[in-house]
């Protein structure tokens, strides 16, 4: 098991079994439409990033927030994507979606929508 697999279960141990099951949906889904996605944990803020790089401010372009009685999944620049209504918030930058069902993840728009951000974030950086 490595670090990251470490706290990953910090954070799953942190949160209701019901949020925990959220967490790892949300992280499955993820994971499965970026198999090269760089994953950061922080067990203690209950948070994890994922990036085409481990830098959270510059590389990363999704994260999870962990909270007592839902999950909100964003995109750390999501305010300059095509989101078709599915991020909130008023930042600058980032944007989010509230996660209170494994079903929620299901949503048609979340694939391209993470695909988008990921692009998003290889062209600002000069990678693409």
């Amino acid at each position: 098991m490595t670090e990251d697999d470490h706290r990953f279960a910090e954070l799953l141990a942190a949160v209701s079994p019901e949020v925990a099951a959220l967490v790892r949906a949300a992280d499955d889904l993820v994971r499965r439409t970026d198999p090269a996605v760089v994953r950061v944990v922080w067990a203690h803020q209950r948070t994890v990033g994922y990036g085409v790089g481990p830098k959270k401010m510059s590389e990363h372009y999704a994260y999870l927030a962990a909270h007592p009685k839902h999950l909100n999944l964003g995109c750390n620049y999501g305010a300059h994507l095509d989101d078709g209504g599915l991020l909130g918030g008023t930042g600058t930058n980032m944007r989010k979606m509230t996660v209170r069902t494994v079903e929620d993840l299901e949503d048609p728009r979340l694939v391209p929508l993470l695909r988008a951000a990921r692009e998003e974030r290889l062209t600002a950086l000069g990678r693409s």
